[in-house]
């Protein structure tokens, strides 16, 4: 909420920056806190633009090609506003080429125009986008979306020595319709578990810190590649 805030008033102040990535987990408070601002700027639907992934291609990625369309949108004069604003949806999926062309609208910033990136997956980002544009996160951690039962099998995963965890992964790979889902839950105790350790200022904030980075990493592959189910959930495991 602190967040919300802070960018409410610097809207309604017209300080707003060139550009935004808004990370975490929450995807609807990233989606919710975009709409406000452009509400508290006046922003029509003609001067604004969504990005999503490419249902063309077959990782649904954004191409190039769309964001040489956005190129083209913002190179026009606003409608009926003070500002033109893009949200790009999994800003992760942009290719490198994508990546490539939308660095060179965050090096060649217009006054009028507000850039918010939204991803669940900064890492996969361009060091040079992520350094261009102010990183916001939202994270939930809801006791609800974290059942007890998958927290009492993760930290007996944790507990448990390699043979076990392989054998783990071996059976979980055997279903694979059950994968992702069972990766975004580990990450989501993870999250909670990093989220606590981060408060009371732990050492164990670091190494869980990474511990997440590579379960989001494991999760993007094999969402988007033909990676080995087995050998990627081993990796997973390997980083508790």
């Amino acid at each position: 909420m602190r967040h919300a805030e802070f960018l409410k008033k610097a809207a309604a102040k017209k300080t707003l920056a060139h550009a935004y990535l808004f990370s975490g987990n929450d995807r609807a408070q990233k989606e919710e806190l975009v709409r406000d601002l452009l509400e508290i700027l006046g922003v029509s639907s003609a001067d604004s633009v969504v990005i999503n992934p490419s249902e063309e291609t077959s990782s649904f990625e954004i191409t190039i090609s769309q964001i040489r369309r956005l190129a083209a949108f913002l190179s026009m004069t606003s409608w009926n506003s003070s500002h033109k604003a893009v949200q790009i949806q999994d800003a992760h999926r942009m290719n490198q080429e994508a990546q490539s062309a939308f660095l060179k609208l965050l090096e060649e910033p217009r006054g009028d125009t507000i850039l918010f990136l939204l991803t669940e997956h900064p890492d996969m980002l361009f060091e040079t986008i992520r350094s261009r544009a102010q990183e916001f996160k939202f994270y939930s951690f809801s006791q609800m979306q974290i059942p007890g039962d998958v927290t009492r099998e993760f930290q007996k995963l944790q507990r448990a020595d390699l043979h076990m965890r392989f054998s783990y992964a071996k059976n979980l790979s055997d279903e694979p319709e059950c994968i992702d889902d069972v990766l975004r839950q580990w990450i989501s105790v993870l999250r909670k578990a990093l989220h606590e350790a981060a408060r009371k200022d732990s050492e164990r904030a670091l190494p869980l810190s990474r511990s997440v980075r590579t379960m989001q990493e494991i999760q993007f592959l094999l969402r988007t590649t033909n990676v080995n189910p087995r050998l990627a959930l081993e990796r997973a495991l390997l980083s508790l």
